[in-house]
């Protein structure tokens, strides 16, 4: 899977050449619909080829050598993709980057100059690491679910150490006086068994925001008193990023933890994207920081001022073109860019499906 700066790298290196783009959609359920995405790859093919009837002949021919690359890249596929999508960038050199991609995709094909790149925004939201912590009162498990991949991270345990309290009628032991009045054997357990889960839940808040490093997303699950503990130990270090899911349970399955990851990244994206375009669609301080809909934002996108793009995928289908000039354009200014879904997406389709947030004012 490639980075964002990998696609940015790779957009700029063929910006000056033919490339035939090709996704995939591979994501479906029902195994008699496994190859069902070629029929529809072969007809956009087709349609390209229609389309260049009338070009010159050195074009045509780099089109059809493109296509023989990629029907030996599709030929290892004849009995599925395995993984929810697929791409290729192709140029008549060879092909330049093809993969499977861990997020479903219209299958399509595009001929043009560079690469088509805006689609593949969708993928890198898979590129952000989620955290999950499983809590229990004496062990905290750590995962780490990345590119649809779930992994063990880390195991803490809690290490509460108690000696066995003496009877009454030992050996006094060195140092034990019987009639020192102190801590009952029971008191003496429980404040061990605190101290340990106090020490469980500082390594296991540490451990975490290592993983997840500056971005990612850390979920919390298990017993809900602890996972409460250490939510609120995470929340201020980790701000917008952490949220506490009670029905992860402490014995959860490693598809439990699965689900909980990718349920919970969805929400804390959608939360953060909602309070960002929340912003770009009218609730901004300052409007002179935003702009919305397909003009302003590429007045925005030439003059080097945007800090974070936001498109949907309506405004992708519907403005493809417009849609990759603006992710090229934000790419090369080191903007940050960010395809929002379902409720959010739905705001910002209200004011064209595309906006901004801005390095600096935009003057009145």
């Amino acid at each position: 899977m490639l980075s964002l700066q990998e696609l940015a790298s790779i957009s700029r290196e063929l910006r000056d050449q033919h490339v035939l783009s090709v996704y995939v959609d591979a994501a479906f359920d029902d195994p008699a619909l496994r190859t069902a995405w070629r029929p529809q790859a072969d007809h956009a093919i087709k349609a390209i080829r229609r389309r260049l009837e009338a070009a010159p002949h050195a074009e045509r021919t780099n089109f059809e050598r493109c296509v023989t690359f990629l029907d030996s890249e599709l030929s290892a596929f004849a009995g599925g993709i395995g993984a929810p999508g697929w791409f290729a960038f192709i140029t008549a050199d060879g092909v330049r980057a093809a993969e499977k991609i861990p997020a479903p995709m219209p299958t399509l094909a595009l001929w043009m100059i560079g690469p088509c790149i805006a689609p593949y925004i969708r993928v890198l939201k898979q590129e952000r690491p989620v955290v999950v912590i499983v809590a229990g009162a004496s062990q905290a498990r750590l995962y780490r679910y990345i590119t649809g991949v779930l992994e063990p991270a880390h195991s803490i345990h809690a290490h509460a150490t108690v000696e066995e309290p003496a009877h009454m009628g030992d050996t006094p032991r060195l140092g034990f006086h019987a009639g020192t009045r102190g801590s009952t054997g029971r008191d003496a357990a429980q404040l061990a068994h605190h101290v340990g889960t106090e020490r469980m839940i500082h390594e296991a808040t540490r451990e975490s925001l290592k993983i997840a490093g500056r971005h990612g997303w850390i979920v919390v699950g298990g017993i809900p008193e602890v996972g409460a503990h250490i939510t609120r130990a995470l929340e201020p270090l980790a701000p917008d990023r952490v949220i506490h899911l009670e029905g992860v349970e402490v014995h959860a399955t490693d598809a439990g933890v699965r689900e909980a990851a990718e349920r919970a990244a969805s929400r804390l994206r959608d939360q953060r994207d909602l309070r960002q375009i929340a912003e770009i669609t009218g609730a901004a301080v300052d409007d002179r920081w935003v702009v919305r809909g397909a003009v302003a934002t590429r007045r925005a996108l030439d003059s080097g001022s945007v800090r974070e793009l936001y498109f949907t995928p309506r405004f992708l289908e519907s403005s493809l073109v417009d849609a990759e000039y603006s992710v090229r354009a934000a790419l090369a200014q080191s903007a940050e860019v960010e395809e929002v879904s379902r409720t959010v997406a739905e705001r910002l389709d209200e004011f064209g499906g595309v906006g901004a947030r801005l390095r600096f004012a935009a003057p009145l």
